[in-house]
């Protein structure tokens, strides 16, 4: 359920940014501009999570190396 609230969220944001560059560009005819700005926040509703999750890994990976370079320069003072 959050998920869906999140894509809804992520979806029309997404769609408000590109109709905000539309209106201020005025590139292109009203109809095509809305159905692009559907499609673009279709997709971006639709990837969202594999970013989220890459971002999450890089966190874990930092978190897990920071850990293990702790131990290591805590056992490297234990040594001597």
């Amino acid at each position: 359920m959050i998920r869906n609230l999140l894509a809804a969220l992520v979806g029309g944001v997404v769609l408000f940014v590109y109709l905000l560059i539309w209106n201020a560009t005025k590139f292109t005819d009203p109809i095509p501009a809305f159905a692009l700005a559907g499609v673009v926040a279709a997709i971006g509703t639709w990837l969202w999570p594999f970013f989220i999750a890459l971002w999450l890994r890089g966190r874990a990976k930092d978190r897990r190396d920071a850990k293990i370079e702790s131990e290591v320069e805590k056992r490297m003072g234990q040594g001597k």
